[in-house]
């Protein structure tokens, strides 16, 4: 479904993807994993086309080209980075009608409400939402855009048990309904139990985790130097 080639993208003269390929399909769960600072934000923002690339092909279906036909490109995606994007002096219902305008999404609006338990205060604006009430409208945006390529960045960050339950439940509710994603996370349990593949971000490449007998925290730890434990007594 969507085919990245050659990505090479820099910030401040610094490389922070290089030459990077990468491809998803529907139905699968891609976990994208990495310490801060490596590039998990600027790979999901330059699969938007939100950050200039020096070099690098994105396709989507083999026909459509994100230079070339940005607007239907786009209209395949839903990405929005963290609560923090919404616009606080719009209310819930605003943000819902807005979303499933501009995505021409035929999903129903009583439909997401019910689901994502949102219609009790679905007047309100933004400004004035708990934190968990940001995050559930964050992820009523992602299921009414109908979009077929999904990326998430660190999701899982900040959800109290309720919404971390909610969110793995919508992620198997997508998956059934053949839509493509890919999540950063740190939560590698998460990631384990939810993505049907894993990439971890290294030196501006993409590494998959193929050796299906290494855990995931072996992996890392190997890529990313984590110590293995304290050499002084506490």
């Amino acid at each position: 479904m969507l085919v990245v080639h050659n990505l090479t993208v820099n910030y401040k003269k610094q490389n922070i993807l290089s030459q990077l390929d990468f491809s998803i399909e529907g139905g699968e769960v891609v976990g994208l994993v990495a310490p801060n600072g490596t590039g998990k934000t600027t790979f999901l923002k330059s699969l938007v086309g939100l950050l200039p690339r020096l070099s690098g092909k994105l396709m989507i279906d083999e026909t459509i080209e994100l230079t070339n036909q940005r607007e239907q490109y786009l209209k395949q995606i839903f990405f929005l980075e963290s609560a923090q994007n919404l616009y606080p002096d719009l209310t819930v219902m605003q943000h819902l009608e807005m979303t499933k305008e501009l995505w021409h999404s035929a999903v129903e609006l009583s439909e997401t409400l019910r689901l994502f338990r949102i219609a009790s205060f679905q007047e309100k604006r933004v400004r004035n939402l708990s934190l968990g009430m940001k995050q559930q409208l964050l992820l009523s945006l992602y299921y009414i855009s109908n979009a077929q390529l999904l990326f998430f960045d660190e999701p899982l960050n900040g959800l109290d048990p309720t919404n971390t339950q909610l969110f793995n439940s919508f992620i198997k509710k997508l998956t059934a309904q053949n839509k493509a994603i890919v999540m950063s996370s740190h939560n590698l349990e998460s990631v384990a139990a939810l993505c049907t593949r894993v990439v971890f971000l290294h030196e501006g490449k993409l590494l998959e985790l193929t050796d299906s007998s290494e855990s995931l925290q072996e992996k890392y730890n190997e890529l990313f130097g984590v110590p293995g434990g304290f050499d002084y007594e506490i």
